[in-house]
């Protein structure tokens, strides 16, 4: 039964007078006249109710002769309370769509160009803001806390507060300097009887390792080198160039989920078509860790050169402008149409 329909029985029912004219229909069918007397109502009051009673379900008219019988329909009386309020997750299903609304106005609202403005002082605003970013990791899946600051910093500069407060909502979870999701954002914790003394020697620990994470991680360059979003409908696809591929692959995932693709409006309209899930990223190319002295910048856009040159994503094919390719390589000067041999000096 629809949610529509219950509703209209239930609003039917609800009126002492056609209770009672159901229960006297029940036992017989009558004419309209006789309802009116028996009931002590006004015949236009009769048409009324009876009208209610129809659009219900609940009776049925005929004509016999020159007058009009009306009649129960025992059919529908046979249907059980259950069976009306089992239309209810239909208005559930509403409920859903209008709170997703809600989430995309505000992640809209906190969200430019792929990247968190600012948290929200709402909690429930803050709430939404940081599913998001639990979205960005893989569930069961371990992470150093290095691992999460790459994911974290290419979408908002204060990186350590969005990885603190992942943590306390119970987004993501931490067993001293590893974190993973759980199967379902938002798993509760188990609770841990843990002696305060144990809790502060791991506090230390945390801090000297967290210290010396720090320092590797300064150390540390992130991979870079050429990848491309596939439009797994039609195929067509997206190359670039980046320095951190990791971060990258992070910022582009989110503006898909987000809705959002401010660098190419073909893209953008293929995705209000086909929905984020029709859209993959993967690396193409990784740029071997450069030499002292090396022209990162050269070296990246002529293995991207190399791609474009290779896979052709232009017009029908892909996203990119073929115009600005052609420019790109008159700009790096002698091409030759393959990646460079080493990365020396460009």
């Amino acid at each position: 039964m629809k949610l529509e329909q219950s509703l209209i029985i239930i609003k039917a029912l609800a009126d002492q007078s056609r209770l009672s004219i159901v229960h006297s229909l029940l036992e017989r069918p009558q004419y309209a006249e006789e309802i009116a007397k028996r009931h002590a109502l006004a015949p236009s009051t009769v048409s009324f109710h009876l009208r209610k009673l129809e659009k219900a379900g609940l009776v049925s008219t005929r004509k016999e002769q020159y007058y009009v019988v009306i009649e129960a329909n025992t059919r529908m009386f046979d249907t059980t309370l259950r069976e009306i309020v089992s239309a209810v997750p239909a208005g559930k299903e509403v409920q859903v769509q209008r709170m997703e609304e809600y989430k995309r106005k505000v992640l809209g609202s906190f969200f430019r160009h792929g990247r968190l403005e600012k948290l929200p002082a709402q909690h429930k605003k803050r709430r939404i803001v940081l599913e998001q970013f639990s979205l960005l990791f893989q569930s069961e899946r371990r992470y150093s806390e290095e691992e999460v600051t790459a994911i974290i910093k290419p979408l908002f500069d204060d990186y350590c507060t969005i990885r603190r407060l992942l943590v306390d909502e119970k987004l993501i979870r931490r067993d001293g300097l590893t974190y993973w999701r759980e199967q379902g954002v938002g798993a509760q914790e188990s609770q841990l009887s843990e002696p305060i003394t144990a809790r502060d020697e791991v506090r230390n620990m945390e801090k000297n390792r967290r210290a010396e994470i720090k320092r590797e991680y300064k150390q540390n360059v992130p991979e870079m080198g050429i990848y491309q979003l596939r439009n797994k409908v039609n195929g067509k696809l997206y190359v670039d160039s980046t320095t951190n591929l990791e971060g990258t692959r992070s910022s582009r995932l989110f503006q898909l989920r987000m809705g959002k693709i401010v660098f190419n409006r073909e893209m953008q309209k293929d995705l209000n078509e086909f929905g984020a899930e029709n859209f993959e990223f993967s690396i193409l190319e990784v740029l071997g860790k450069p030499s002292q002295g090396i022209d990162i910048e050269r070296a990246l856009a002529k293995l991207e050169m190399h791609w474009l040159e290779k896979l052709r994503p232009f017009g029908k094919h892909g996203y990119n402008s073929e115009k600005a390719y052609r420019r790109s390589l008159g700009q790096l000067g002698n091409f030759i149409g393959g990646k460079p041999a080493d990365q020396g000096p460009l």
